[in-house]
């Protein structure tokens, strides 16, 4: 194999190793310490609405929960192409935590994501 493409896909294994470490980081970061809790879908709607930084966008579930007495309404991290309004009124589990701004879906995604993207860049790194 030339040697430009054997840096190239080592470069990028390097790089899927490092954004799975990134994804399961992220999601550890939220999950820590947090209580789940049921939550209803209200509605999807824009997250540039609701994020301040620019150029944000996708869709997010806004969820209602109940955390120590009092209800809150708020967005989940997800990043949807498109609106899910047919989601509405369904039941999630939510990982909550005050520290954090948004809500975690309880679900594998993440490390499921992770796991791919990891064996993708070992497989990138073996080759010869």
């Amino acid at each position: 194999m030339p040697m430009p493409l054997m840096i190239v896909y080592r470069v990028l294994g390097i790089l899927l190793l490092a954004m799975a470490a990134a994804a399961v980081w992220e999601k550890y970061r939220t999950v820590r310490g947090a209580t789940l809790l049921p939550g209803r879908i209200l509605g999807c709607r824009k997250a540039n609405r609701t994020n301040p930084r620019q150029g944000a966008g996708g869709y997010r579930y806004l969820v209602e929960i109940h955390a120590g007495g009092e209800r809150l309404e708020l967005e989940t991290n997800d990043s949807f192409w498109f609106s899910h309004d047919s989601q509405k009124g369904k039941s999630v589990l939510v990982w909550y935590n005050p520290g954090r701004p948004v809500l975690e879906r309880k679900s594998l995604g993440t490390e499921v994501l992770a796991a791919v993207m990891a064996a993708i860049g070992v497989a990138l790194l073996l080759l010869q």
